[in-house]
């Protein structure tokens, strides 16, 4: 009974930023859901809760794991998500020249896997080049630079999408 409390509770409280972050990465809705699935799901596996110190960062690692690696996966069958239209983020630019989420999100969703994944996690998980290398398993270098090439290439999806104000 008690398992099935803390599974509750864990899957109220985190849900949703899992979902979220594996969003941003993947570009997939439907990915993004069975990978929160599969975060929720390998912690109530997981045998030595106790031993986790600090449960967010904990399925929040798990999580960007997971949906690198179905970005691996789906690069390796040719499978790019460059395609992906998300009606949920149709918004028309506001009307004070900024850029609102859904509009960097609807950009950052066209980019290639590799550029999306890397800005999401510095621009929205707020994690440095130095963790991000080591999450991916890249050199810190190679992070810095595929972070400036994807931040340029997001402008440019900006500018592309009629979203650019005079």
């Amino acid at each position: 009974m008690k398992d099935t409390v803390d599974i509750e509770k864990v899957y109220d409280s985190y849900s949703h930023r899992l979902y979220n972050i594996s969003l941003r990465i993947t570009g997939s809705s439907g990915d993004a859901e069975e990978i929160m699935h599969d975060t929720l799901l390998q912690y109530w596996k997981f045998r030595q809760k106790e031993q986790i110190r600090d449960l967010s960062k904990w399925l929040t690692s798990i999580c960007i794991r997971k949906s690198i690696d179905r970005l691996r996966d789906k690069s390796r069958w040719n499978e790019f998500l460059e395609g992906y239209e998300d009606p949920a983020l149709e918004e028309s630019p506001s009307d004070d020249g900024e850029y609102n989420a859904s509009q960097i999100l609807k950009a950052l969703a066209g980019l290639p896997g590799h550029y999306r994944a890397i800005l999401s996690l510095h621009l929205f998980e707020g994690f440095d080049y130095q963790e991000i290398a080591q999450i991916t398993g890249a050199k810190e270098n190679t992070i810095r630079s595929l972070y400036m090439r994807g931040r340029k290439l997001l402008a440019q999806a900006i500018k592309t999408t009629g979203y650019e104000r005079n």
